[in-house]
């Protein structure tokens, strides 16, 4: 059959072993990475100890009825497949030599999603196995990393161990990594994938929904968060997108060892709030925590991956928190999503289940909300007001940024109907609070919501 005309990449740089930096070539078994186009192409990446051919033969069909070969020998192979058929099983083979494994395109549209998300996988070989094998038994469309693959970026064996382990999966997968700190020096990350955009930040789609993917080991503002109000805008807009979902490494809100990274929390949250984000995966912090949701977005600590676990605590926006290896299964069905931590024995620990269905504007973090309130940001004072349909314990209470009770404004019985309080901005001394970001945390019954609220002092 005459073959068609296909682009492909291949690095060519090759790095010795014994470099002061201790990178350097090492053999692995392929694995995918999605391109800025993953309905009609994917990437195919490799790595040889010695320079070898860059050839991949594949086809719809076990027989693979096409070939990509790109002259020259290299010892970091990537090479990208062009012209694929959206939402199709492809076959493929790496030569001389390689097994033959398959592969899904994107969708343009499904009726059911799987995905898994998890991070911080670094330098325990046997924790990280056990959370690998458990992820296979589930059926996924891809996998997204919040980071700290390696414990050392700079390191060949942390490398080799990394893709030892996960090879099972990242043959057939779509692998949609975030850097984390320790992938520092980062360009042997850079060197060994191909990701889309910048490819330290990155976003693509799946069916409806929109990945984004950032990267909190370089300036939060300038050119990276230019890129994601940009594409924040984009996707917020498009009436095909039902769920945007954003994976990096250090978390805006944590009651783990690192804690909350503040300055993560106000280079991007806002923005995650202002267009509809609905899902926050991190790492960082080894060890689960989920949030409940903080004007209208979820965040969720998932670095239970293989790393030392770290003790966690809670913080007035916790929903759950455990100090254990995980990973998470998040299924998609249209306008719904439930989402489960799995340890690796297969025990379902927490779950999150969200319905987005009949909500007309998805960015509006005030929807739905059982407590109105206003001015917000505000100085001289916040006016609060809320319904009950019969008489029960109420509880609103104010924090502040570090999980610090500021102020308690109710902690009783409350009658049916609608009440009303005013906040002056004073704490349970009577002192006036500083500028910046509080919760007002509000519980009746067995049922809790979380809002941030922004004092200025003018």
């Amino acid at each position: 059959m005459q073959k068609s005309i296909y682009y492909a990449i291949a690095i060519s740089v090759f790095f010795f072993a014994n470099t002061s930096f201790g990178f350097g070539p090492f053999n692995s078994k392929p694995y995918l990475t999605p391109t800025p186009s993953p309905t009609n192409s994917i990437f195919v990446n490799w790595n040889t100890e010695v320079e070898e051919s860059t050839i991949v033969a594949y086809g719809l069909t076990s027989s693979l009825d096409d070939t990509v070969r790109i002259p020259g020998i290299t010892t970091y192979h990537h090479v990208k497949l062009n012209g694929l058929v959206p939402g199709s099983e492809y076959f493929y083979k790496v030569l001389p030599g390689g097994d033959v494994k398959n592969f899904t395109t994107f969708p343009t549209h499904s009726d059911t999603i799987f995905f898994i998300a998890f991070g911080d996988t670094r330098s325990d070989s046997v924790a990280h196995q056990s959370v690998i094998n458990r992820m296979a038994a589930y059926k996924s469309a891809f996998i997204m990393h919040s980071g700290d693959l390696v414990y050392s970026g700079s390191t060949t064996s942390d490398w080799r161990k990394f893709f030892n382990i996960e090879d099972t999966l990242l043959q057939i997968k779509h692998f949609l990594p975030a850097i984390g700190n320790h992938e520092s020096p980062y360009w042997p990350y850079d060197t060994l994938f191909a990701l889309p955009d910048s490819e330290d930040y990155y976003s693509v789609n799946y069916a409806n929904i929109h990945c984004i993917i950032l990267n909190t080991q370089i300036d939060l503002y300038g050119a990276q968060r230019d890129w994601l109000i940009n594409d924040l805008a984009v996707a917020s807009s498009d009436t095909t997108i039902d769920w945007i979902i954003v994976n990096f490494h250090r978390p805006p809100y944590s009651s783990g060892g690192h804690g909350s990274q503040t300055d993560v929390r106000d280079a991007w949250c806002p923005l995650f709030e202002q267009y509809g984000v609905d899902l926050v995966f991190t790492g960082h912090d080894h060890d689960y925590e989920r949030t409940m949701p903080i004007n209208g977005v979820v965040y969720i600590v998932t670095g239970g991956g293989g790393a030392p676990l770290y003790a966690v605590g809670t913080s007035p926006w916790t929903a759950y928190s455990e100090k254990t290896y995980h990973f998470c299964l998040v299924r998609i069905v249209g306008k719904t999503l439930l989402l489960q931590a799995i340890k690796p024995d297969g025990t379902v620990f927490d779950s999150l289940y969200i319905d987005a269905t009949g909500i007309d504007d998805k960015a509006s973090p005030n929807k739905n909300k059982e407590v109105i309130f206003s001015p917000n940001p505000f100085s001289r004072g916040l006016n609060l007001r809320y319904s009950l349909p019969a008489r029960q314990m109420v509880s609103i209470k104010i924090y502040d940024s570090t999980g610090k009770i500021v102020k308690t404004i109710l902690d009783g019985f409350s009658e049916t109907g609608m009440h009303r309080f005013h906040w002056s901005g004073e704490n349970n001394s009577g002192n006036p609070v500083n500028s910046g970001i509080y919760f007002l945390v509000f519980k009746h019954n067995n049922h809790k919501s979380i809002f941030k609220i922004v004092r200025i002092n003018l």
